[in-house]
């Protein structure tokens, strides 16, 4: 304006001196101008000049003004044309906006006169929350004020809380800007936010729920839309998967709760503070993902709280502004990671349990190469690890068995190839269909006369599995046990038991023609594999009194019980027409049955006609035991006489004798000597076999046991000039025995060994432990024995040879050992003399022989029957013996007199 004030006073001036500028050039161009003008004229002139360029400049200042007033009133429409816009921007926020003026005087009138800017919506829903009938007609913004005033501002970082008056207050006195909410009374969160701004002070008020309400407005989609990236990020926050986020530095600004689990922190504030990693490596993949701009993966292996746990890493860029650089989050994997291992590990294993089977296995992949073959498969075809390396296809690998003869041979190769390989392409129509069916199994006969069972089959995988068997030991077994099968039922046909073996379920499985003949059954019945029952109905139509026998046969044969399943001893049942056969079962190994029959009609007859003939045999036999207990017996009173007085005659008791009669006198005692022993070995064996004898057993030193034998033995060696060995370690110890058995059976071993001994020959006694036994033996170096004089040395009454006696002594030596539990062992070869060793078990071993026949059968033989008792002379008689007995026989009981040779 002063630029325009002052071109209009240089336009007015200029004007004047333009209206006074003729005056002067007419009063200079007439001659005495100056003196001739008058002052008043020239006074009025100027008078007039001056009005008419006051007059000008007037009109020049009254049109400036009126362009002037006219640009402002244009800029004051521009100005409330903006102020109407912004008041309409601040009219669609969902809350108020409150603003005051500078002044003192809104200062001391409480709330004052704030300019309100909002929608009714919100004004009309923030009045809801003054609720105070006594306030009813005052001012809207002094009840809502009076209302929130006194709630106390939450989300501040005073130290201790203030209301919201206090914070108003604070804000138009001092400029103090506040953010936050205040909590009504019903619980609603209202938000206020006080500014400074150009002089005034605005406070913001926003009811949530009417910014909820305007879901069709730009804005109201913008809260639904933090609404869901809030909802997110609460739910990023709970959600078990580790989370983080970090800055351009690569350092993390927010994690998430389990992020702090697996790390094992106490709070996220501690892992954001410390910046604990989940593993070091995870930041030169955030690196990788920050430098390709583009996500980025990796995998990590933590232990947490004593646990191994793999991760899957991502990091991605973000797109945000601040702190918004990259994203990351770790996906718990130890589930798969462990299936991977597990699976990875079971290949291995399966690889190698196929590396151990015999059958050749190989897969082939979808593309007709070779993935995986065992040792089998190179060994079946005799290929070399390099010939399988590399990519190799199956028809290479058909085409190079070819070329090595190992392959069969058919009329059309080609044509046989198309066809091993036609199972890669056929069939596959559908979706899925490659890995289902296979391909009919093949038996392959190779030139080098093996036979092989080829089964093809799709992998489930893709491709082909195929497994080659050597079947050719098996089609040679099949062979031969089909030829043993046909010999044996050709055997069974011809035998005459009849013969059935029934399944594991009761039906009949097997029969011979005996069986059929034998209970006369039609044959569609028996080759209809009819049960158990149904063959027993037909039996018992030919049986009487047979039922127990055939519940044990059904039983044996059907019941699935171990008790019932076991062998069924001969049975005897009676036919209707007179026949007698016998039954019997057998379990066999794979759970069937075999019963056999067997017609005993003539055996019962026989066996009828031989008890008949055995009762005549034992009544001779018992005569003949009889006869001879009674004879010996008789015997001995007059021959304990003939000793006594011969032993008295020779005693000189009745006069002197002369030489030849003193040589009669030795003959009669050394016959009656004999003869008594030949007595007592008879009772001995009568007793024995009677069961009768029974041992003194004590403790006994071996090696004086055999010394005092060959002391009483070199007598005899002597006089057939045979030297005799006593071979036996000094420390061999005792063992308990009858010892004077034990004497007898030395001196009868050593009477033979010197009988059949020459002259300059040797006889060994010895003994030595063996085991849980001790042997004694005595070996001659004589002329030996036949093997036919060896397999009846042993026996009562058998003698052979010039020199052989009753046939008494070997029969007690091994009686009176098998008395002790041992046995007797003979050797002998023609010409090189006779090894005879007893063997006579410890105590110990005794003791647990006899307990181990106790439940057997055969111990009960040992007892004599009634019949065989009888044979026994009775005790009664051993007095006539002691009263026969004279001084001499007293005198020779202690040292037993060798025996006659045998």
């Amino acid at each position: 304006m002063t630029n325009w004030a002052k071109k209009l006073m240089a336009g007015t001036a200029l004007g004047g001196a333009a209206a006074l500028a003729p005056a002067s050039a007419f009063a200079a161009g007439l001659p005495g101008s100056a003196q001739a003008i008058d002052p008043l004229l020239a006074g009025a002139a100027g008078a007039v000049g001056l009005a008419v360029a006051a007059v000008v400049w007037a009109l020049r200042v009254s049109a400036a003004t009126r362009n002037q007033s006219l640009h402002w009133s244009e800029k004051l429409a521009e100005m409330e044309a903006r102020l109407e816009k912004s008041d309409s921007v601040l009219s669609a926020h969902p809350g108020l906006v409150l603003v005051w003026e500078d002044d003192t005087e809104s200062l001391e009138s409480g709330w004052g006169s704030p300019k309100i800017l909002g929608g009714p919506a919100a004004l009309a829903s923030l009045l809801s929350f003054s609720k105070d009938e006594k306030e009813a007609k005052t001012a809207p913004v002094d009840r809502l004020l009076n209302a929130l005033g006194a709630l106390h501002l939450q989300d501040d970082e005073a130290d201790e809380p203030q209301s919201l008056r206090e914070k108003i207050k604070n804000l138009r006195d001092h400029g103090v800007a506040f953010s936050g909410n205040v909590v009504t009374a019903d619980g609603r969160t209202i938000e206020v936010d006080g500014r400074v701004a150009g002089g005034q002070v605005a406070l913001w008020i926003t009811d949530p729920a009417v910014r909820m309400a305007e879901d069709g407005a730009v804005i109201g989609a913008f809260r639904e839309r933090a609404t869901d990236l809030h909802g997110a990020l609460a739910l990023l926050e709970r959600s078990p998967i580790p989370a983080w986020r970090r800055n351009a530095e690569l350092e993390l600004v927010w994690v998430n709760r389990a992020y702090a689990d697996i790390v094992e922190a106490a709070n996220v504030a501690d892992v954001i503070k410390q910046q604990i990693e989940l593993d070091n490596s995870i930041k030169k993949i955030a690196a990788a993902a920050a430098g390709d701009r583009k996500a980025n993966e990796g995998r990590a292996v933590i232990n947490s709280r004593g646990d191994r746990r793999v991760f899957r890493i991502v990091e991605t860029p973000l797109h945000g502004s601040g702190d918004a650089a990259l994203g990351g989050v770790a996906i718990d994997v130890s589930e798969q990671d462990k299936a991977k291992s597990d699976l990875k590990q079971q290949i291995e294993a399966n690889q190698r349990t196929l590396d151990q089977i015999h059958t050749a296995v190989a897969i082939f992949g979808a593309s007709q190469n070779l993935i995986y073959y065992n040792r089998a498969f190179r060994e079946l075809w005799t290929l070399d690890e390099a010939d399988l390396s590399g990519r190799v296809y199956h028809g290479e690998i058909l085409d190079q068995l070819r070329v090595l003869g190992r392959l069969p041979e058919p009329s059309d190769y080609e044509a046989w190839k198309e066809k091993q390989l036609a199972l890669y392409t056929e069939g596959l129509s559908e979706p899925g269909a490659e890995r289902l069916g296979g391909a009919p199994d093949e038996v392959w006969h190779l030139p080098d006369a093996r036979t092989l069972h080829v089964a093809r089959q799709r992998h489930p995988l893709g491709g082909v599995m195929l497994a080659f068997e050597d079947i050719t030991e098996k089609v040679s077994l099949e062979a031969q046990f089909n030829t043993q099968i046909n010999v044996q039922k050709a055997t069974l046909n011809n035998l005459t038991e009849g013969v059935a073996v029934f399944a594991g379920d009761g039906a009949l499985k097997l029969y011979n023609k005996a069986f059929q003949k034998l209970w006369r059954l039609d044959a569609r019945l028996v080759d209809s594999r009819p049960h158990i029952d149904v063959i027993i109905d037909h039996l018992q139509k030919s049986t009487k009194e047979a039922d127990d026998a055939f519940d044990a046969l059904r039983r044996c044969i059907a019941s699935k019980a171990y008790q019932d399943r076991q062998p069924l001893s001969a049975r005897e049942i009676r036919l209707v027409d007179g026949r007698s056969l016998a039954i019997g079962t057998e379990p066999l190994p794979d759970g069937a049955t075999l019963a056999h029959f067997l017609d005993i009609t003539d055996s019962k007859e026989r066996e009828k006609e031989l008890k008949e003939r055995n009762a005549i045999l034992e009544n001779a036999d018992r005569l003949k035991s009889k006869f001879v207990d009674h004879v010996s017996y008789q015997l001995r009173t007059p021959l304990s006489t003939i000793i006594g007085f011969s032993e008295m005659l020779d005693g000189q008791m009745f006069g002197v004798l002369n030489d030849r009669q003193k040589d009669y006198i030795a003959s009669i005692l050394s016959a009656s000597y004999h003869l008594r022993d030949l007595i007592n070995d008879i009772i001995d064996l009568a007793a024995i076999d009677a069961g009768q004898l029974e041992l003194a057993l004590k403790k006994t030193d071996i090696r004086k046991l055999l010394e005092s034998a060959a002391t009483f033995a070199a007598l005899k060696a002597e006089d057939t000039q045979v030297s005799l060995k006593v071979d036996c370690p000094k420390d061999i110890g005792e063992t308990e025995l009858d010892d004077r058995r034990i004497k007898q059976v030395l001196f009868n071993l050593l009477s033979n060994a010197f009988a059949y001994t020459g002259a300059g020959g040797q006889v060994t006694l010895g003994a030595a432990r063996v085991g849980e036994a001790v042997k004694i033996w005595v070996r001659d170096s004589g002329r030996g024995l036949s093997p036919t004089d060896q397999a009846k040395a042993f026996d009562a009454f058998e003698s052979r040879g010039p020199s052989a006696g009753a046939g008494l002594g070997l029969a007690l030596v091994e009686r009176f050992v098998k008395l002790h539990h041992g046995w007797v062992r003979m050797e002998s070869t023609e010409g090189a003399g006779v090894t005879v060793t007893c063997f006579i078990p410890e105590q110990s071993a005794r003791l647990a022989q006899q307990q181990a026949q106790k439940p057997s059968s055969g111990a009960d033989d040992k007892k004599p029957s009634p019949k065989t008792a009888k044979k026994t002379p009775p005790k009664k008689k051993a007095p006539s013996r002691r009263r026969a007995k004279t001084k001499a026989d007293r005198e020779a009981k202690p040292a037993i007199r060798p025996q006659a040779a045998e």
